[in-house]
C-alpha cells in the first residue's frame, strides 16, 4: 500500500511538473511572438507541437483519475491556464498569411488551426461540466454548439459530430438531473472524453 501511494505521488508530481512546463512554455512562446522574436509560421508550428503535448497530458490526467481544477488550484496556476486557453482560441482564429493563401496546400495548412479550435472546445466543455458551468445551462448548450460547429470544419469527422449531437440531445433532456447528480455528470464527461480520444486517434496525436 505504501509503495502504491508512493507511485501515485510520483506520478502526480510528474504530471504537475509537465503541466507547469507546458503552461509556461505557451506563455513564453506568446510573449516572444508579441515581441517579434519569432515569426508567425514558427509560432503556429511551435504552438501545435505544444498543444499535442498538452493533449497527451490530459489523457494522463484522466487515466490517473486526477482532477485538473484541483491541480491548477494547488499549483496556483488557474489564471495562467485560462490565459493559455484564450491564447489558443485567439490563434486558431488568426487569418492565414498571404503566402499560405496562394499555396496549393491551403486546406492542409488550415487544419492545425481547426485542430486547436476543436481541442479547445472539447477541453472547455469538459471543464465547464466539471466546474461551475452546470449552473449556467445556456453556457453548456453554447459550448456544445461551438464544439459541433468546429467539428464540422474538419473533413472526415461526421461520425464524431453525430456522437456529440447525440450527447447534446441527451443533455437537453437531462439538464436538471445533470445539475445535481455528480455521477450522471461524470458519465457525460467520460462519454465526451471517449469521443475526444477518437478525435486524437484519428489525428495520431496520442503516442
Amino acid at each position: 500500500m505504501v509503495k502504491n501511494n508512493t507511485h501515485n505521488s510520483d506520478m502526480e508530481f510528474k504530471i504537475e511538473s509537465e503541466l507547469f512546463a507546458l503552461v509556461k512554455s505557451l506563455t513564453n512562446l506568446n510573449n516572444k511572438y508579441q515581441k517579434g522574436i519569432v515569426n508567425e509560421i514558427f509560432f503556429r508550428k511551435a504552438l501545435k507541437s505544444a498543444m499535442n503535448n498538452f493533449l497527451k497530458l490530459n489523457f494522463t490526467l484522466r487515466e490517473n483519475n486526477l482532477q485538473l481544477p484541483d491541480l491548477l488550484k494547488r499549483m496556483n496556476l488557474s489564471q495562467e491556464y485560462s490565459a493559455v486557453l484564450d491564447l489558443i482560441n485567439r490563434v486558431s482564429t488568426l487569418n492565414i498569411s498571404d503566402a499560405e493563401l496562394t499555396s496549393k496546400n491551403q486546406s492542409f495548412l488550415e487544419l492545425p488551426g481547426i485542430t486547436s479550435e476543436i481541442t479547445t472546445s472539447f477541453i472547455t466543455l469538459m471543464d465547464a461540466l466539471t466546474l461551475e458551468g452546470m449552473m449556467k445551462k445556456d453556457l453548456i448548450f453554447n459550448l456544445f454548439d461551438e464544439l459541433n460547429s468546429n467539428l464540422g470544419k474538419f473533413p472526415g469527422l461526421d461520425d464524431l459530430s453525430e456522437k456529440v449531437k447525440s450527447l447534446y440531445n441527451y443533455t437537453t433532456k437531462q439538464i436538471d438531473r445533470l445539475t445535481i447528480d455528480d455521477k450522471l455528470r461524470e458519465k457525460l464527461i467520460d462519454d465526451l472524453y471517449q469521443i475526444f480520444k477518437e478525435f486524437q486517434n484519428k489525428l495520431n496525436l496520442k503516442s
